[in-house]
C-alpha cells in the first residue's frame, strides 16, 4: 500500500481510510487497475455495478464544484492493512447544518462480522469531531441488524422508525 499518496487518510490499527480526490476519483472512475497500481490496493470494495458507478461518476463532478467542503462528501475507501484490499467505503452524506451531519458506509459482504465497519466507523467519528461535526446521523433498514449493530458498539442511540431506523450520536 503506498500511503505516502493517500492525502488525508485517517489510520487505525487494521485499516486506512483515504479519501477520493477529484484527481484519484477520475483515475478510479477510468482506470481502476493504474488507480490500483498507483495506491498499491486491491479494490474488493462494493460492487462497482451501474448504481455505484453512476454514484461515484456523479461525485467526480461534486468534488470538482465544492472542493473547500469535499471532505464533508466525499467517499473514504476502506482499506485492510493485512493485504491492502479495498473492502468498503464511508462518508458525510452533507456537509454538516449547524453541526450535523449523516454518516453512510458500505462493506463487501465477504467481510462482514470481524469488525471492521466498527472500526472504521470509530475512526471516522473522531474525525468528524475534529472537523467540527457536533451530531451525525445514520438510518437503516429495519432487517439490517449488522448495520444497526455497528452503529449501537459506536455510541448511537435509535431515535425513530419512518420507513427505516434512524439513530444518533452527539459528538461534543
Amino acid at each position: 500500500m503506498n500511503t505516502e499518496k493517500m492525502t488525508g487518510r485517517i489510520e487505525t490499527e487494521r485499516l486506512v481510510l483515504f479519501p477520493y480526490t477529484q484527481e484519484n476519483l477520475a483515475l478510479f472512475n477510468g482506470d481502476l487497475p493504474r488507480f490500483e497500481e498507483t495506491f498499491g490496493v486491491v479494490y474488493r470494495g462494493e460492487k462497482l455495478d451501474y448504481l455505484l458507478q453512476g454514484f461515484l461518476k456523479k461525485l467526480e463532478g461534486e468534488l470538482a464544484a465544492d472542493p473547500e467542503n469535499c471532505l464533508f462528501f466525499t467517499e473514504f475507501l476502506i482499506v485492510l492493512r493485512e493485504n491492502d484490499h479495498i473492502i468498503g467505503s464511508i462518508d458525510y452524506k452533507y456537509v454538516p447544518r449547524d453541526g450535523v451531519t449523516e454518516v453512510g458506509y458500505g462493506l463487501n459482504p465477504a467481510y462482514t462480522g470481524r469488525g471492521y465497519m466498527t472500526e472504521a466507523l470509530a475512526a471516522f467519528l473522531d474525525f468528524g469531531k475534529k472537523l467540527g461535526i457536533r451530531k451525525v446521523r445514520a438510518d437503516t433498514l429495519p432487517d439490517n441488524v449488522r448495520s444497526q449493530n455497528v452503529l449501537k458498539r459506536c455510541g448511537f442511540r435509535f431515535l425513530y422508525e419512518k420507513g427505516n431506523l434512524w439513530w444518533e450520536k452527539e459528538l461534543s
